[in-house]
């Protein structure tokens, strides 16, 4: 199976990797030249691509699965986007949970309402352009040298009883696979650990037991049971106090 990564930042130079290792055809995309050395031991081909710029996308022909992971936010690929014009059989987009807003209550994939509008019009984009595509909104990504502890080693956190919502790299992997090879399309999964311990829980930080936390909105919860259910998944990281 031919599957095209475009964009292999730091999740996506992991997934090049472990399919690779799977014995997947990967094409990996940067819009840096500096990375291609490094993205060629993860990858079979490698390709400098920016929507903008990037005249001749034939090396993306004949490929079963595109996985789009831009960065989602950042609006400078969306008006290059439009030109791809090349037909994909299975399209996968990496988006993310902020999309939600920070409310006191627990959000699933039918939770329309108030989404945060820049990551809203980029899934809407690639959405028109391949209806076919699985959207997966990423919590807060996790894993190696990303940890909280490391995160707040100098610095104590704003808000120590705000509930995780993230996920280990190694759960993306598997997920990502199970979607590769599933015959799922046109689907919105959130994919998140399925506990959410608060993050002074996680750092073992102390707080008092008066704190208001109805005014902050710390206790957003993101619910990745779609995905469990469709899927009958097992996070192999469930809980990111031992990420």
């Amino acid at each position: 199976m031919r599957i095209a990564i475009i964009g292999c930042g730091w999740v996506g130079k992991r997934l090049a990797k472990y399919l690779t290792e799977k014995n997947y055809e990967v094409i990996a995309t940067t819009t840096s030249e500096e990375k291609i050395a490094s993205l060629k031991d993860v990858a079979s081909e490698v390709h400098v691509l920016d929507f903008n710029t990037t005249e001749n996308f034939d090396f993306l022909n004949d490929v079963d699965v595109a996985i789009f992971s831009m960065p989602i936010s950042r609006d400078g690929w969306l008006e290059g986007f439009k030109n791809l014009e090349i037909k994909f059989p299975k399209t996968i987009l990496f988006s993310s949970t902020g999309i939600y807003p920070t409310e006191n209550r627990t959000f699933t994939e039918k939770d329309t309402d108030h989404l945060r509008s820049d990551i809203l019009t980029a899934e809407n984009l690639v959405r028109e352009k391949f209806p076919q595509t699985t959207i997966l909104r990423f919590g807060g990504l996790m894993g190696d040298e990303r940890a909280l502890s490391k995160m707040f080693k100098n610095r104590i956190p704003e808000n120590p009883q705000k509930k995780a919502n993230y996920i280990h790299y190694e759960d993306i992997l598997a997920v990502v696979e199970l979607v590769i090879n599933s015959e799922i399309k046109s689907e919105i999964y959130n994919i998140v650990a399925p506990e959410h311990p608060s993050i002074a829980e996680i750092l073992n930080i102390k707080t008092g037991e008066n704190t208001d936390l109805s005014t902050e909105n710390k206790q957003r919860i993101i619910s990745s049971a779609h995905f469990v259910q469709d899927f009958n998944y097992t996070f192999i990281h469930p809980n990111p106090k031992y990420f």
